[in-house]
């Protein structure tokens, strides 16, 4: 059944409110209009109070919600749809508004012949405690690949230009989660360019992508050149990734021959330990955007704010798919849960969400999902289902100690080095070091280099700063060992 089907057949039962969320009001509009022409239409927006819905003329002079509603509550409004836009903004902390649009339903209810019906439309969501029972939510679907595949072949009918099927097949993954009016938008800013529509606008729709991230700013957008090969160790965990990556790389044969689309990863594990490094070098891997989310950015002042802002991430995650969504240090975002104070009910919500959204997220958006304490994530997130897998990153062994200095030393390209630097003896010297703290090391190493006259940076040096060292494995021992005993008995896959 299509949203206009479901909302026509929710209108004939007499559902007094259906809330639309959508930032497309074009299309909004169109849907409203189609669902019974029968229906007159009165639409309140914030711009100009009262108007007429087809041509937007006023009908009074501007007004604001709660004097459009009392307008509305004195007239006759027999088979009428009445259509409030911007609801959020005409509802929120405007008490008297509620009490009249509660007030207005109250009589619709009470004579079934009005034949009314009340659609807020909004860019988000935001429902008064007041009016909970008898709004019905709804998200306006964007275009899906059929629907993408057909706007693009209307306008290379109108264009009388040809379009490749590896065309087709790329740009429709590449306006996944764009509106009908931005795809419009986009395909007219290719032709303008070059007279053609092609693989060649996909830059031009990854550009559309990012400008949308930046204007929500509920996510950030991070630059990345690191590889998985910066990476020392991690030698289960990469051909895993590396897996995935060519999943991604032909998406629609992998989806023909029957795979499911990827929903991420779970590392956790020691601080230090390349699980941030990881998070970055897989963007590059899968040759996809990288988008950080911040819980604390998500939290709202306002009742309901912060799971609206989730739901914008999210959406505004998937309009931009393909890409990897890096959730860093997940375990803080969700502390509290069950605890029963006011925070605990907002964190309850957000992670009721976002795990619904994990089990049934259909669109190419990977997560990588990173955690220090793992004894604070809620055990329903852990199980199968909501990721593909979990990871255990530890304290590098020997071997992988050795990769890691190799790795630093070789990044530093212009630094003096003395001719046989023993890796292998650094790697014996640095039992229970993490990745960060041989970094650290080596940096502390080049600067005392430096200080002593500009001399070559040699094993000897590098081990007076080892003997200097405190690694983070002997300051948080006891804490260190808790976590190594419960991931043990969990039986976490090891990322090495």
């Amino acid at each position: 059944m299509t949203l206009k089907d479901t909302l026509r057949s929710h209108a004939l039962s007499h559902y007094p409110i259906l809330y639309v969320v959508t930032h497309d009001d074009a299309e909004v509009d169109k849907l409203i209009a189609d669902i019974d022409d029968s229906r007159k239409i009165i639409e309140w927006n914030m711009a100009r109070g009262l108007v007429h819905f087809v041509n937007k003329q006023s009908m009074m002079e501007w007004c604001d919600l709660a004097t459009a509603l009392d307008n509305l509550l004195d007239q006759e409004l027999a088979n009428h749809f009445i259509v409030i836009r911007d609801a959020h903004m005409g509802l929120r902390n405007q008490p008297l508004a509620i009490a009249r649009l509660k007030a207005l339903v109250s009589k619709m209810l009470e004579d079934d012949d009005m034949q009314v019906t009340v659609f807020l439309v909004s860019s988000e969501s935001y429902v008064p405690r007041e009016l909970e029972k008898f709004i019905t939510l709804f998200d306006l679907p964007l275009p899906d690949e059929t629907a993408i595949r057909q706007i693009i072949s209307e306008y290379a009918d109108a264009y009388e230009v040809e379009v490749t099927e590896e065309a087709y097949g790329k740009l429709a993954l590449a306006f996944q989660g764009l509106s009908r009016y931005e795809i419009g938008q986009l395909i007219n800013r290719g032709y303008q360019q070059d007279g053609m529509i092609g693989i060649e606008d996909v830059d031009l729709v990854q550009n559309e992508k990012s400008q949308i991230i930046k204007k929500s700013g509920l996510l950030e957008v991070l630059t990345v050149s690191e590889k998985l090969e910066d990476i020392g160790g991690l030698e289960k965990l990469k051909p895993w990734l590396r897996q995935k990556a060519q999943i991604f790389a032909d998406w629609p044969a992998a989806r023909s021959f029957g795979v499911e689309p990827p929903k991420g990863v779970m590392i956790v594990g020691m601080p230090g330990c390349g699980k941030s490094l990881t998070a970055k070098a897989t963007a590059t891997l899968f040759d996809l955007p990288l988008l950080k989310m911040d819980m604390g950015s998500l939290m709202g002042k306002y009742v309901g704010e912060s799971e609206a802002n989730m739901r914008r991430a999210i959406h505004v995650a998937e309009a931009v798919s393909p890409c990897v969504l890096w959730v860093d240090e997940v375990e803080k975002a969700f502390v509290g849960i069950g605890s029963g104070s006011s925070g605990s009910e907002v964190a309850t919500r957000l992670f009721g969400f976002f795990l619904t959204w994990m089990q049934e997220k259909t669109k190419q958006v990977f997560v990588i999902a990173t955690a220090n304490d793992i004894s604070c994530l809620p055990p329903e997130l852990l199980r199968k289902g909501r990721f593909d897998e979990i990871f255990y990153v530890d304290f590098p062994n020997e071997q992988e100690r050795n990769a890691i200095f190799k790795v630093h030393l070789n990044k530093r390209k212009k630094l003096k080095l003395g001719s046989r630097i023993q890796l292998d003896q650094l790697a014996r010297s640095t039992d229970g070091y993490s990745g960060a703290d041989i970094e650290s090391v080596i940096k502390e190493g080049i600067e005392k280099a430096f200080v002593d006259g500009r001399v070559e940076l040699d094993t000897d040096r590098l081990l007076n700063v080892i003997n200097a060292t405190q690694p983070l494995s002997q300051v948080m021992k006891s804490k260190i060992e808790e976590q190594k005993a419960l991931l043990e008995k969990m039986k976490i896959k090891p990322a090495s």
